[in-house]
């Protein structure tokens, strides 16, 4: 790692916005790109054409278009309405994800990796997130995905301000989701294995021209999508179509491992540079040779290359995928999200409820059987009975006419076929059919009727279409590992950093910090680009809402608690509470318990109190202090005349017989066994005061059990 190095790039945002000419990269290609990039794109819109024009259709009818052309011409003047379920199925299915925040985690791969860096990459990863309102641009992917069968986001990098060198990484929505034609081989659902990739932007005509001034304005070869007889087209009227183009270019890498156990990629290094790690990780143990690839992006028109290549310093490319449903055929794949089945039923209940319109408003109104007799006086009230809304009409009666009783009589209209309507609830029927999503998940009131089956019903619906969350899950990790890759090599300087943590709450720390040792041997505290890292992702609610759930359950179950313990969980279930100053209260509870309460049973018992605090102790203490140093004195006394005894010839082994002075001897004798036993004594009872000195305890209140009495 070389520090300052991230200055040395350009960002992905330098490469897609060019400043004027002096300022932009404008390389002519070592071989013909835009012949290459205009086959490629040939390429994949073939292979993916179905697809596409599919999903198309798909979006046109979420948003509104559900009648073809044929119909409409075949419908001239007459009623084709345009009742659109669809959305509320498709949010049905988008907002559950949207309510679930996914949470991706950073873990080291083997034992040599440290965990608290991986937390530091946690927090950097967060903060990415948090910076680019990262969820925004999951759910917006994850709703294309549902709803056309495909989505996706990317990721770039960009200078942190207008006064720095330091570059940060942020993650940007890509707004029309066949923007992007991928590798017709990349077969995987996340296409990391696709060696290239071509964003199409559509660019205004004014804004090209400020953003390339003296460029060409030919577009790149694109499929125009809502005019497919006319296949590929190289110009546009109002905008013009830039290429940006992925590529993956093959190249030979040397590995070598060193003495130390460590392992460099040394394919670019110089002999100064290798020396260097020589003598910071030893002689080179072994070398191969090793498959990798060189990552290029270039901005492509239909007559040029506008930027490029530029080398893209991370592994992956950064364009990231989100698939609805795939199902795999001999050739091809076909691709679909939640609206693709249900345009039938959708066309069908619109058919039938159009026609019902129809029927009723061609119909007859009401007729009125009369004579001549009943309203000749009155013939102008009867000619606008159906135009004006009249309290009454006026007639006279008419004797000759039969059946009537002389008055007018009204005769009831057709009624609209009972098949129209019963036709128009199965097309209902059948949308929930193929998007399995029922009245229980939509929030209508069906035949179950406790809450835990209300709740196994919506959870079928969720179960149904379970997939698009899974597949979203998949893409963010495919994402997690492009930020992985490219995070020591965008943040390769010493810095610091903003970590966010789950709860948004947030921390700075240093990365990539140079210290030295005693010894001056140079160490780097949270070296990014040390150790190897895995990626996997959650998907479940919200911090906050964990928090109100946990609220909740706290406070139902103090309720069934004995009143001493509900004050235990007080605190916490006040800190999860969603109001104000919850957090001051929680604390003014919890300073409030008993000591007893904040015991960790998991932690050891606290140390003992001294007992020196205690006044009676101390006195005690000093007392025996003073006795063991008294009989110390006098066992010393006692061993000093025992020895001045032995010394004078007086031994208390030597036998009376064997003394010439039967009195004298005896008393010699005497005097020294009674020092030496006054020694011995003296010296036990020395110790045994020691022993009481170091083991001597407090004495035990008495309220207090003893362990015997346990």
């Amino acid at each position: 790692m070389t520090p300052q190095a991230s200055a040395g790039h350009e960002t992905y945002a330098d490469q897609r916005h060019e400043g004027p000419p002096e300022e932009r990269k404008e390389n002519p290609a070592p071989y013909d790109m835009v012949q290459e990039v205009s086959r490629r794109l040939a390429q994949a819109w073939t292979f993916d054409r179905i697809n596409r024009e599919e999903g198309i259709i798909d979006l046109k009818f979420l948003a509104g278009d559900q009648w073809p052309e044929y119909a409409r011409s075949a419908r001239q003047n007459r009623p084709m309405l345009t009742i659109n379920k669809l959305p509320q199925f498709l949010h049905q299915v988008t907002n559950d994800i949207r309510q679930n925040a996914p949470v991706i985690k950073v873990t080291p791969v083997d034992g040599k990796n440290d965990p608290n860096l991986a937390r530091v990459y946690d927090g950097i990863i967060n903060d990415i997130q948090y910076r680019s309102s990262a969820k925004h641009v999951y759910a917006q992917a994850a709703y294309h995905a549902a709803a056309c069968g495909i989505g996706h986001w990317r990721i770039i990098t960009k200078y942190a301000d207008d006064q720095s060198f330091d570059q940060e990484i942020a993650i940007e929505p890509i707004p029309y989701p066949f923007a992007v034609y991928w590798d017709p081989a990349a077969v995987k659902p996340d296409r990391s294995d696709a060696m290239w990739c071509i964003v199409a932007e559509l660019v205004p005509r004014e804004t090209f021209k400020a953003r390339y001034p003296g460029a060409d304005q030919t577009s790149i070869q694109e499929t125009l999508p809502n005019n497919y007889s006319q296949g590929l087209f190289w110009n546009t009227r109002d905008y013009v179509v830039v290429g940006e183009y992925w590529c993956k270019h093959p190249t030979i890498r040397t590995i070598t491992a060193f003495q130390s156990g460590e392992t460099y990629d040394t394919t670019d290094y110089d002999m100064q540079e290798l020396y260097m790690l020589q003598m910071q990780h030893g002689p080179v143990e072994q070398q191969r040779k090793a498959r990798g690839y060189r990552l290029e992006q270039s901005l492509v028109t239909g007559a040029q290359v506008l930027s490029g290549p530029n080398h893209w310093p991370g592994r992956h490319i950064p364009i990231v995928p989100v698939i609805g449903e795939e199902v795999p055929l001999e050739r091809q794949i076909i691709r679909h999200g939640l609206i693709r089945m249900a345009r039938d039923p959708q066309s069908l209940y619109n058919f039938y409820r159009s026609a019902a319109a129809e029927h009723i408003a061609l119909g007859p109104k009401s007729p009125w059987l009369v004579t001549d007799a009943m309203i000749q006086n009155y013939i102008g009230e009867w000619n606008n009975a159906n135009i004006r809304n009249t309290p009454y009409l006026r007639y006279d009666p008419d004797p000759d006419a039969s059946g009537s009783g002389g008055k007018p009589e009204r005769v009831q209209a057709p009624q609209p076929p009972e098949a129209m309507w019963r036709e128009a609830q199965i097309a209902t029927d059948d949308i929930k059919s193929t998007t399995g999503i029922y009245d229980a998940s939509l929030g209508a009131k069906s035949n179950e009727t406790s809450g835990v089956a209300i709740k196994q019903r919506e959870r079928q619906g969720d179960t149904a279409n379970f997939h698009f969350a899974d597949n979203l899950s998949r893409s963010l990790e495919h994402s997690g590992r492009i930020l992985v890759d490219l995070i020591p090599k965008i943040y390769d300087n010493q810095r610091i950093v903003r970590m966010v943590g789950e709860d948004e709450s947030e921390q700075f720390v240093p990365i990539n910090h140079e210290l030295y040792t005693q010894n001056g041997e140079r160490v780097l505290v949270n070296d990014l680009s040390s150790g190897r890292f895995d990626v996997r992702v959650t998907i479940g609610p919200s911090y906050a809402t964990k928090r109100l759930e946990a609220a909740q359950a706290i406070t139902e179950l103090m309720g069934v608690l004995p009143d001493p313990m509900k004050a235990v969980l007080a605190d916490i279930a006040v800190r999860n509470m969603d109001i104000p100053d919850a957090q001051e209260a929680a604390k003014r509870i919890k300073a409030m318990l008993p000591p007893q309460a904040m015991h960790d049973p998991d932690q050891p018992p606290p140390p003992p109190p001294n007992p020196m605090d205690d006044p009676a102790f101390r006195a005690e203490f000093e007392l025996k202090q003073a006795q063991a140093r008294k009989t110390y004195a006098e066992a010393r006394k006692a061993e000093l005349e025992a020895s001045q005894l032995e010394m004078a010839g007086v031994s208390p082994e030597v036998q009376e017989t064997e003394v010439v002075n039967p009195h004298q001897p005896v008393i010699d004798h005497a005097t020294a066994r009674k020092a030496h036993a006054d020694a011995s004594k003296a010296e036990q009872e020395a110790q045994l005061a020691a022993l009481q000195v170091q083991h001597f305890q407090p004495p035990a209140s008495p309220g207090a059990a003893t362990e015997s009495d346990e």
